[in-house]
């Protein structure tokens, strides 16, 4: 079996070798488990040193397959502890530096504000980095940040903020966005990311919030609602599909790419929130994939939390003590650089930090699914021999490199999962120390081509962004878009208008559709003009945005989807999307020649009830003497599943109360949906179904336990086995005795549960009882 922890900011991993340890000495460190024998894997004699390299040294440490070089960009003093990094509009880099990240083994000051938000400029033109700002240095464990209109936003161990940003690069305002951002849970199960999408919104990962930047006389989009508002702009929130843990891409059309631990690269066909429109009936997007979770590292590793484990890593042969799989994927991006051959245009690169490596895998699609494949079989496009390497963050640049953000951070599994046996790894090497001052960035560049220009769109005219929405590069082309949207240039609409009707790129015509969207400026027959387009991809695009017309364009408009209906799947994957929005006459008679033609197709169902919100009734009558089973027992259900497996109705006023309290701690403080889902159904490699579970209307003492100090290793639910990676932590130091009894009545009366709460005087007995235990349960030990 094997056992490895979560990482929700991608740089935490499962390392681990050891010698056994007796009880006592176990129990020191909160990853340790029951049962396991830490035997070191690896004699101490045969694993190599771990020094601080030199910049010089790190690069030769660096395994690279051809065609490509590595170059540094800025190192330590100039950065420290990078964990993200975003390029402003001329190209500079604004990077949050987590420093205070396990200033010792013991986490202990972890979170005192010092971490900061540094600005680093490029001033001579050589490619290195050779000014730094320190724009922010209160900052209490750094999580991301991102570039907005009139400044930056960032998030902390806790909230989300604005920080203006005044000539000279000076702090004007800063002011908290979302106090709840990033509540609950440790720092490795916490939300980041605060990526900008295709279609205006910033979203992120472990989080099911997505936010937009919009005019102060701008009306709030259905289902958000305003939450902050500056001189520059209003920022709105809404809900999403919760999705990844560390790190954030998109592709040309807006879908969403990201990982979990041991899973490098994942991607989701559709875009985000597609079939979260009707309240009566959601289903999530299950993203895919892509390739397989094999690792070549350049280095043994014995240094992986749980490497102790068999599997963990390989055993025998030439590569004997290898790490065997991803433990740790952070934050993989989708190249869309222009700087690498054309062929690697829509890659997928992940870093693994516990492996010193980043890896690449080719995206392809098929009908209604995203797959990959790995681009170097049994081996990686970067490898090191250097084991203080940490790769967690990727980036594509102004210039088409590629980035690489290497934290350089000896000791990167968090304490709450820290094991003694990776405690012995760490310290045996030094590991533990010298982790506070180093850092580097580098980039990844194609050897033969020479860098792009950098970018001084800041100091351009609006005219000269249009033509950037067409760039060969993403970079320009997303940044021209935000600084278009987020301004408000209404005077490039005619401009941008002739990019849809005109130019060659069909991924700049998409793009020129989404600005117009941000505009507010799409009319019927600039939308007409993408109907018509020869491209697929620029046909959905246009079907999605015929949602935000009039309502007296729609007679128009639903001629088109009935025309569409059976012209390609994916044609008719958007018809069902979006069909029920559409009030023409042809509207639905189209969402039925979809089902006819393409009922049996992957999404085709789901799309089509998500789109119907309020016109269930009406299309249900025309599907009369149709042979549609199971999309009508789906659309039978809409509007029911919420009653029948909410058991709050039957609750005491006093339990309902509660109860609510609990639903909302479940979404916000205690962050339970990150693992388990919005809807209680679970998350694939991260937390079991707590819907209609024997452990959730189990005894009330075990439910109890797990709450109080958490569940570790595999688990057992309704007879299925569930080998999650994940460790779920305890709340005994985040959540009070009422919080706890709240949480307990939600989700025990909630998703077909009908278990009575358990009380808060439960949770008081517990929590002396156990008052020294700092390791979670196993099910083993519940299960007594």
């Amino acid at each position: 079996m094997k056992y490895v922890t979560g990482l929700a900011i991608g740089l935490f991993f499962f390392n681990g070798i050891t010698t056994t340890l007796a009880a006592a000495e176990i129990s020191k460190n909160k990853g340790d488990r029951e049962g396991h024998d830490m035997s070191d894997p690896i004699a101490a004699e045969n694993i190599p040193p771990a020094p601080i390299l030199s910049v010089e040294k790190a690069l030769a440490s660096m395994q690279i397959q051809p065609g490509f070089v590595l170059e540094n960009v800025a190192s330590e003093p100039l950065v420290a502890s990078p964990i993200d990094i975003a390029f402003d509009a001329d190209g500079r880099i604004w990077v949050a530096e987590m420093l205070t990240f396990m200033p010792n083994m013991d986490g202990n000051g972890e979170e005192v504000p010092e971490g900061t938000i540094a600005l680093l400029e490029d001033t001579d033109g050589d490619g290195k980095i050779d000014k730094r700002t320190e724009f922010l240095n209160d900052v209490v464990l750094p999580r991301t940040v991102a570039v907005v209109k009139g400044g930056i936003l960032y998030a902390d161990q806790q909230q989300l903020y604005f920080a203006e940003v005044l000539a000279g690069d000076a702090l004007g305002i800063r002011e908290v966005i979302d106090s709840t951002y990033a509540a609950g849970g440790n720092v490795e199960h916490k939300p980041n990311g605060m990526l900008y999408n295709l279609d205006n919104w910033y979203y992120n990962t472990k989080s099911n919030r997505k936010y937009r930047v919009l005019p102060h006389s701008s009306a709030v989009p259905n289902g958000a609602k305003e939450i902050y508002r500056n001189k520059y702009w209003k920022m709105v929130i809404a809900t999403t599909d919760n999705r990844g843990q560390w790190g954030l891409s998109s592709d040309d059309y807006g879908r969403l790419y990201h990982n979990g631990n041991s899973s490098p690269a994942e991607g989701e066909y559709l875009r985000p929130g597609v079939l979260m429109k009707n309240p009566g009936f959601q289903s999530s997007v299950k993203a895919n994939a892509l390739g397989s979770n094999r690792v070549y590292p350049a280095r043994i590793n014995p240094g992986v939390n749980r490497a102790y484990l068999p599997n963990t890593l390989i055993s025998e042969g030439e590569n004997a003590g290898k790490l065997a799989q991803f433990t740790a994927a952070s934050g993989n991006q989708l190249y869309r650089g222009d700087q690498f051959p054309e062929d690697f245009y829509g890659v997928s690169f992940t870093p693994e930090p516990a492996g010193n490596l980043i890896s690449a895998r080719v995206v392809f699609e098929s009908e209604g699914k995203l797959q990959g494949s790995e681009l170097y079989p049994q081996s990686e496009i970067l490898a090191s021999t250097d084991e203080r390497f940490r790769p967690v963050n990727l980036n594509t640049a102004p210039d088409g490199s590629l980035y690489v953000v290497d934290m350089y951070h000896g000791v990167i599994q968090h304490k709450e999962f820290l094991t003694t046996y990776l405690r012995n790894q760490y310290e045996s090497r030094g590991l533990d120390k010298n982790n506070r001052s180093m850092g580097r960035l580098y980039r990844l560049r194609w050897e033969s081509k020479p860098l792009g220009p950098q970018p001084t769109m800041s100091k351009q005219p609006p005219s000269q962004w249009v033509e950037y929405l067409s760039h060969e590069n993403a970079w320009w082309r997303d940044t021209a878009r935000r600084l278009i949207v987020q301004n408000q240039v209404m005077s490039v609409t005619t401009a941008i208008k002739q990019l849809v009707e005109s130019n060659e790129d069909h991924r700049a015509r998409v793009n020129a559709l989404w600005t117009l969207e941000g505009l507010g400026q799409l009319d019927l027959d600039i939308i007409k003009v993408g109907l018509e387009d020869v491209h697929t991809k620029v046909r959905a695009a246009a079907i999605e945005l015929t949602t935000r017309l009039d309502q007296s364009a729609h007679q128009e408009i639903s001629q088109y989807l009935r025309r569409f209906a059976s012209l390609s799947y994916e044609d008719a994957l958007q018809v069902a999307l979006i069909a029920g929005e559409i009030k023409g006459d042809d509207a639905l008679l189209a969402l039925k020649d979809v089902l006819i033609n393409y009922g049996d197709k992957p999404w085709i169902k789901e799309a089509a009830i998500s789109g119907l919100t309020g016109r269930e009734k009406e299309f249900k009558a025309l599907l009369v003497g149709t042979n549609l089973p199971e999309f009508m027992k789906m659309l039978n259900s809409v509007g029911k599943e919420d009653v029948n497996n909410s058991n709050a109705l039957n609750l005491t006023a006093d339990e309902q109360t509660s109860y609510n309290r609990g639903k909302a701690l479940y979404s916000g403080k205690a962050a339970c949906f990150g693992c388990h889902g919005a809807d209680g159904a679970g998350i694939d490699n991260m937390g079991p179904p707590l819907k209609s579970s024997d452990w959730v209307n189990g005894p009330e003492q075990r439910l109890a336990k797990v709450l109080l100090n958490g569940l570790m290793g595999p688990i057992k639910v309704n007879g299925k086995q569930y080998n999650v990676s994940m460790i779920m932590p305890g709340f005994t130091a985040s959540l009070k005795d009422q919080e706890l009894a709240d949480i307990s009545t939600y989700i025990r009366n909630n998703w077909g549960n009908t278990s009575p709460r358990v009380s808060r005087g439960v949770f008081e007995k517990l929590r002396k009882a156990a008052s020294s235990r700092d390791i979670p349960y196993t099910e083993k030990e519940l299960n007594r």
